[in-house]
């Protein structure tokens, strides 16, 4: 009679650790519902049959190989599993081209002043060729980051490279409104195994606006999706101990790539704005920004050779981002050129983005309800640096150019830089 109380036993236990699991890493959660109690994968709570295999229809056949038979019998020790982290692709960024724009407003602001008149000084430096109404740009960025492995994921790095074509138009002296398309190509390496792979499109919507001299407001805002490919080696490594404390490893399930395709929806919204002192031929002024992001993921089920492919469910974020610093500019007269470099700083604060719990189940747990795994990605960072130095060149006849660096500082766990060029036409 007892032994008919064994199975609502293991799976009241089986409930109790499900419950102490939530929180834990992708990797504890593999290693507890694979490792061996009574037999392989018991808190997984399968109905087993004879010679201990599970019934039929309840997993697809690498789970069932896996988890089907007695128990694998070590001689101590422990095991871990290695799954590349939580399930996801760098972030991608592209503010766009703010030294171009940043000219562009000086440019207006010059010419406001003098009432479209030759300006005398450093004025007449900004207009060098006439100063059309309507705008084309085209910029191209090239970005680099690395993230450190953290207790929840496993380190990568990741290229970017990104194109930008837009178009704008000037109403009056004080204000302009444009649209821009982006592309943008993705590919990065996981230090634990596999790789990763996005391309996406996005359309944004942008305006700017000078109230009075040297003041500004930049609104923009954009819709976006990316298809998201990557590919990441899972596995378990099972150490055995013998009697003289020799320690021995082998895999089980081995190493293997697990592939997966989704898409990624994203909504943004910024907010700029700033002030600039000018004297002479030098600018100086405060900046401020507020940046919001909703990134969906759709779902999205792994395939391969092996029992620990999931099936991961949607995932939602939202970011909201404050950016409070000071940009310096100053220009130089070359023959029919003008060149001025600029420098920003800015301090980054997340307030909305928190660390979150990712759900997914064994793709090959067939069961109307199966196992599911909770796990944690990484914590963000809600303090750091971000510094960038471009130089902005202004040929005649309405041509202009620009190229810049960016970096991060003093983030805990990611570096990024980031390489820009455009070219602007005044139609």
């Amino acid at each position: 009679m007892a032994g008919r109380f064994v199975p609502h036993i293991a799976g009241l236990f089986s409930a109790l650790f499900a419950l102490a699991a939530h929180g834990q890493t992708l990797d504890q959660q593999y290693d507890f519902y694979l490792s061996t109690l009574a037999h392989r994968c018991d808190n997984m709570g399968f109905a087993r049959q004879g010679f201990d295999e599970l019934v039929p229809g309840q997993a697809g056949p690498h789970l069932f190989a896996y988890c089907s038979g007695p128990p694998t019998v070590t001689g101590g020790g422990g095991n871990g599993s290695s799954s590349g982290g939580g399930a996801g692709v760098a972030e991608s960024r592209g503010e766009g081209a703010e030294e171009d724009a940043a000219l562009r407003r000086r440019r207006e602001r010059l010419r406001a002043v003098n009432g479209n008149k030759p300006a005398a000084a450093d004025a007449s430096d900004f207009d060098l060729g006439s100063l059309g109404a309507t705008s084309a740009f085209l910029s191209l960025d090239y970005e680099h980051e690395r993230q450190k492995t953290t207790e929840y994921e496993a380190g990568r790095r990741s290229h970017d490279l990104n194109g930008t074509l837009g178009i704008d138009h000037r109403f009056g002296p004080r204000a302009l409104a444009g649209l821009a398309l982006k592309y943008d190509e993705q590919s990065g390496v996981i230090d634990s195994g596999g790789d990763f792979h996005a391309h996406g499109q996005a359309v944004w919507a942008y305006g700017s606006w000078m109230p009075r001299d040297g003041l500004f407001m930049d609104l923009a805002a954009g819709l976006g999706s990316r298809s998201l490919h990557t590919g990441r080696i899972v596995s378990r490594e099972i150490f055995n101990v013998d009697r003289f404390g020799t320690v021995s490893s082998y895999f089980s399930p081995a190493p293997t790539l697990a592939i997966s395709n989704t898409h990624e929806h994203d909504v943004n919204a910024e907010l700029r704005t700033g002030y600039d002192f000018s004297f002479s031929s030098v600018s100086i002024g405060p900046r401020a920004a507020v940046t919001l992001k909703h990134t969906s993921l759709d779902p999205f089920i792994e395939a391969g050779d092996t029992p620990m492919t999931l099936a991961f469910d949607s995932q939602k974020t939202t970011s909201l981002r404050s950016l409070i610093g000071f940009q310096a500019t100053r220009a130089f007269t070359a023959a029919s050129m003008v060149f001025v470099p600029q420098l920003n700083a800015d301090w980054v604060h997340e307030y909305r983005d928190d660390q979150r719990v990712i759900t997914a189940h064994f793709a090959e747990d067939l069961r109307p309800n199966p196992s599911q795994l909770r796990f944690l990605n990484t914590a963000p960072d809600r303090d750091w640096l971000l510094l960038r130095g471009s130089l902005v060149t202004v040929f005649p006849h309405g041509v202009s150019a620009f190229t810049s660096f960016e970096s991060t500082a003093a983030h805990s766990y990611i570096n990024r830089y980031r390489a820009s060029v455009g070219v602007r036409v005044e139609l």
